[in-house]
């Protein structure tokens, strides 16, 4: 029974439908005008076409067929494609479109989408989509997709092009004067904010062009080129020592810690390190392995002689009068300079001379070897140049003090060497010192501070340095002895050679 109601309800609402139609059917053929209600005819099933109230992007699709209005649809689509973007940076422009900005057509299937809904379907379907066409129009808008990155990716190679590194002045001596390279001021452009701002223009249909102007990023470099215009003609402070050229490993190695720290400038206030300049202290960075200090013995190490040119340094900043802000004094006292006017270094353990540039100017380290003399020694000299602040009557020095000189009961151990020159020869053919002795030492450093050479101040500047004592190693030839003996001044060694026979070389 129920089956049948419902049977006798569905045919029911077919005849009042059916009867709708015909009575729209027979106004339309008296040639009545259509009410505003019925000016939507259900007639894309029939005729192919589009029925009124059905736009995209503001096109009417009214009457269009199918292909016709893709065609349309399609026209206004790359005019928004093709619409023009032009970012500005410093005096130029780029012009691209928004196709060229990676822009695409999001929803192509728009109109084929509002076919299906219009005219696609059985009778209750379209019927329903009639009515919607009564009630309002059915509009859509074309979509367009990006990412900023893809933007991005267009106006960087351009904003790059335009970008100018920010440059440091720097400064070279060169044959005794001064070069400085000019500093440069820095250019550069947000590119991520461009793309984002380009992405969101470009993806609003309303917008007939897209536009950008890029303002630049202006980055001052820190250094200018006039800090570099008052170097004083001399230098602040300045240290020279000698090193045995023959000794080619170790000497190597002093040349190469010199020219690590030659050219190096500092600006007021910067903390200086010396391991920093040298780099790291290896064989892979062309350091030789050379007679070292460790735990009061001489030992073979990579970078032995790089101590030198520390010590040497540390001269230089002390008569240029430099804050010193750490310095130790070797484990044994070296043969290059007094006591307490050393400083090591060691770079496995980073034991490190540090100290500050404390003038208001910028100071310039030059350091180079003058070449082996006939002596046999080459000789390191520490240039420390900066704007000269003190008084030109005013000058410093520096005592070390030794309050114990004391060497070890064996001097030498003295070892047979078969490939040496057998009877007459020079000193060096018969005996050489592989390593000397050393003594056992306490000493301080004063500093002296001059006016018109008059000593007006005197200060303690190395309270207390300890070295340890040792004992040397000489090789000689087989038929001559070596006596060693402490000098008459008890800081030195005097060594003679004589043949088996007693007779004096």
């Amino acid at each position: 029974m129920k089956r049948i109601k419902r049977m006798t309800m569905i045919l029911g609402t077919v005849l009042l439908l059916g009867s709708a139609m015909a009575v729209h059917a027979d106004e339309s053929a008296s040639g009545a005008p259509p009410s505003s209600s019925q000016s939507t005819e259900f007639l894309p099933n029939k005729t192919g076409t589009f029925p009124a109230n059905v736009s995209v992007g503001g096109i009417s699709l009214e009457g269009m067929t199918l292909d016709e209005a893709n065609t349309e649809v399609s026209i206004l689509a790359d005019d928004l494609l093709s619409r023009p973007m032009h970012l500005t940076y410093s005096d130029q422009t780029l012009d691209l479109s928004a196709k060229d900005l990676g822009i695409t057509w999001a929803n192509p299937d728009v109109v084929s989408d509002l076919n299906s809904h219009v005219s696609r379907g059985n009778f209750i379907v379209r019927y329903k989509a009639m009515k919607e066409l009564e009630k309002g129009p059915i509009t859509q808008d074309i979509q367009l997709t990006g990412d900023v990155e893809t933007v991005k990716a267009a106006i960087l190679p351009s904003l790059e092009a335009a970008t100018v590194a920010a440059r440091n002045a720097s400064v070279k001596r060169e044959n005794g004067t001064f070069a400085v390279t000019p500093d440069q001021t820095g250019i550069s452009y947000d590119a991520d904010a461009a793309a984002a701002s380009i992405l969101t223009q470009a993806l609003d249909i309303h917008m007939d062009s897209i536009s950008y102007n890029a303002e630049p990023i202006i980055t001052e470099p820190s250094v200018k080129a006039d800090a570099f215009q008052n170097f004083s003609a001399a230098p602040l402070g300045s240290s020279t020592t000698a090193f045995l050229a023959r000794d080619t490993a170790r000497a190597d190695n002093v040349r190469r810690s010199a020219e690590a720290i030659n050219g190096k400038y500092f600006m007021p206030g910067e903390e200086i390190s010396t391991l920093a300049m040298y780099g790291d202290v290896t064989a892979e960075n062309g350091y030789n392995e050379a007679d070292t200090y460790n735990n009061g013995a001489v030992v073979k190490g990579i970078g032995g002689g790089v101590c030198q040119t520390a010590s040497t340094l540390y001269n230089a900043v002390l008569q240029a009068e430099l804050q010193v802000t750490y310095r130790s004094q070797h484990s044994m006292a070296v043969d290059y300079l007094p006591p307490s006017m050393d400083a090591m270094v060691d770079y496995p353990s980073n034991q490190d001379f540090t100290f500050v540039n404390n003038t208001d100017h910028p100071i310039y380290i030059e350091a180079y070897c003058s070449g082996v003399g006939a002596d046999g020694y080459d000789r390191l000299t520490i240039n420390i140049y900066g704007t000269e602040y003190r008084p030109s009557n005013r000058t410093v020095n520096y005592r070390s003090e030794v309050l114990l000189w004391e060497y070890p009961g064996t001097l030498f151990n003295y070892v047979v060497d078969n490939s040496m020159k057998l009877g007459k020869g020079t000193y060096a053919e018969k005996q050489a010192t592989v390593v000397n002795v050393h003594a056992h030492i306490k000493s301080q450093l004063y500093k002296d501070v001059l006016v018109d050479g008059q000593v007006v101040e005197t200060t303690l500047i190395n309270p207390l340095d300890e070295y340890d004592f040792s004992t040397g190693t000489i090789r000689h030839a087989s038929d001559v002895k070596v006596e060693a003996s402490i000098a008459k001044d008890g800081r030195g060694v005097t060594i003679k050679v004589y043949f088996l026979n007693g007779t004096p070389l």
